[in-house]
């Protein structure tokens, strides 16, 4: 994770915070939510939780992300002991997803993350071929016919 957030990072010390104080600091607000979203989002990606179709490009890589960080956001609100204020979700939101655009924009982060789950092309199978195991294709299937008294 020091790659996209080092340990000086105002997410990971938003994210240790958190962890830690979670239950009982109650100046715990929409911006240590939204960093902390950004940062746990990006690790739950990076370990692979959940990724069950890879993205193919920035724009999937971004949904994927976004529904992770929405997750976290809901998750943290129904945890801290004081109350969101009445924007405090979607201020989170607008900090999660500024600090997860400059976090892909660097280093070629992004491209990083895409390939990452990724297989490579000669692994991957011929739809056809696994379609045509199921289902065995070559003998079409006949009616069978009901009797009736």
């Amino acid at each position: 994770m020091d790659r996209f957030f080092p340990s000086t990072s105002p997410e990971a010390r938003a994210k240790q915070h958190i962890n830690e104080y979670v239950f009982y600091d109650s100046s715990i607000g929409p911006t240590e939510v939204g960093l902390c979203a950004a940062y746990t989002a990006l690790a739950r990606y990076v370990d692979g939780q959940d990724v069950y179709v890879p993205p193919r490009n920035y724009g999937e890589l971004q949904k994927i992300l976004r529904l992770y960080s929405d997750h976290v956001i809901n998750s943290l609100f129904t945890q801290i002991p004081s109350r969101a204020p009445r924007d405090g979700y979607a201020t989170a939101r607008n900090i999660c997803a500024q600090s997860l655009h400059t976090a892909l924009s660097q280093n070629s982060n992004a491209e990083y993350l895409i390939s990452l789950h990724t297989s490579p092309a000669d692994d991957q199978y011929d739809v056809t071929h696994v379609a045509e195991a199921i289902f065995d294709c070559s003998h079409p299937a006949t009616p069978t016919r009901i009797k009736t008294k």
